[in-house]
């Protein structure tokens, strides 16, 4: 089932944490409000959380690449950082 993520906005932001547990895979992809093609500019970077909470960045979401899907275990964070003020956000199906 479809669930969002990261609400669909132009301001920098980020998730709230999504634990993908061994074992599990999760695809996770952009969105906008105007249909299925994501705006150039939209970046959301996939952050992996470390044991003393910090986070990485272990990959990116463009439009270019607006799917991947996770296959390690971990607590990740989607972070977007809108420097052209696209409108985006993120889902997981």
């Amino acid at each position: 089932m479809p669930t969002q993520i990261l609400a669909v906005g132009s301001a920098n932001a980020s998730s709230a944490d999504v634990v993908v547990g061994a074992g599990e895979s999760l695809t996770v992809s952009l969105k906008d409000t105007a249909g299925s093609y994501v705006d150039n500019g939209c970046i959301v970077d996939i952050m992996l959380k470390d044991d003393a909470g910090q986070y990485f960045r272990v990959d990116t979401l463009t439009a270019q690449k607006p799917a991947v899907v996770i296959s390690a275990a971990g607590t990740f964070r989607f972070s977007r950082r809108n420097k052209a003020g696209k409108s985006c956000g993120v889902f997981s199906g």
